[in-house]
């Protein structure tokens, strides 16, 4: 079976660190090199398809991100290892 390309495919991408405060944005991946601190990412919420949004940064070079409900404290390390897109419009 040949993998239908997903919206967020054709979309550029950057990664989280690099995008503005404020913007609602989707996940593209999150790939930090450790299987455990991917696996808690996807746990947090911070999966492919996700729809998240950047509150606040902080003076260490993280950010307060929210998903959903949910806030959550981002270090530097992760922002960068995060990709987003612009947020993928819903298919209607």
């Amino acid at each position: 079976m040949v993998r239908q390309p997903l919206l967020w495919d054709t979309l550029a991408a950057m990664d989280l660190g690099s995008a503005d405060t404020g913007k609602v944005l989707t996940v593209v991946s999150a790939l930090t090199g450790s299987d455990a601190v991917s696996r808690r990412l996807a746990e947090l919420g911070i999966r492919p398809g996700a729809r998240l949004r950047i509150l606040s940064r902080t003076s260490g070079g993280g950010a307060i991100v929210a998903i959903g409900d949910d806030r959550l404290a981002v270090s530097r390390a992760i922002l960068t290892s995060v990709e987003v897109a612009d947020q993928v419009p819903a298919h209607g």
